[in-house]
């Protein structure tokens, strides 16, 4: 909640520098894996080399919110994918059906690519059509009785969108009932003129 209430004020400034992607991506990996073997979970990470432009702290906070819901919501048995890769601009994954497919991903599309897209991938029950954009609203779980049987505040997707839209990024979800979720948001990547910081 105390985190929340931080980024919703509009006054703490995140610190821009350029991370590795992968090493973030690792670190949320890392952080989380106890609890992934707690509940008998694999992960597996892919990654692009890839230099983004973020408050490293931040990111890493995002992924590991979104890697705990992954966690949470997947059956015994299951693999967590994680990864990173060029968000370039003939391959949006809004426009791509649930197995992942895209467009192209040319060299020439990712030259002309601002972002970084992170992605946390599960085999879980899924979320209903109706609650896609409604699981990223203050307090809102996909089923009542989640907060109580599997606990949360339900601010962690809150606190993501927060981190991602502060970045200049977008986050969403794709889902299909019984097949499991994709969560995916994007970063700026690194570049020379690229701001030193930005109000949280």
């Amino acid at each position: 909640i105390l985190d929340f209430q931080r980024l919703e004020s509009g006054k703490v400034p995140l610190v821009m520098q350029p991370c590795e992607a992968e090493s973030l991506l690792r670190q949320a990996v890392e952080a989380m894996r106890p609890s992934a073997e707690e509940q008998q979970l694999q992960l597996f990470l892919t990654a692009q080399p890839i230099q983004i432009w973020a408050h490293s702290d931040s990111i890493v906070q995002t992924l590991t919110n979104l890697l705990s819901n992954a966690i949470k919501f997947s059956s015994p048995g299951k693999t967590i994918h994680l990864s990173v890769e060029i968000d370039a601009p003939d391959a949006r994954c809004p426009r791509s059906g649930f197995d992942g497919t895209n467009g192209t991903n040319s060299s020439h599309a990712a030259n002309l690519a601002e972002f970084a897209r992170f992605t946390v991938r599960d085999h879980g029950r899924g979320i209903p059509p109706e609650l896609l954009e409604k699981v990223f609203e203050q307090f809102q779980q996909v089923d009542a009785s989640d907060s109580r049987l599997k606990g949360g505040t339900g601010l962690g997707l809150a606190i993501c969108r927060k981190i991602v839209e502060q970045h200049g990024g977008k986050i969403w979800v794709e889902s299909v009932l019984g097949e499991g979720s994709i969560f995916r948001f994007t970063v700026p990547l690194h570049r020379a003129s690229s701001p030193t910081s930005l109000l949280a």
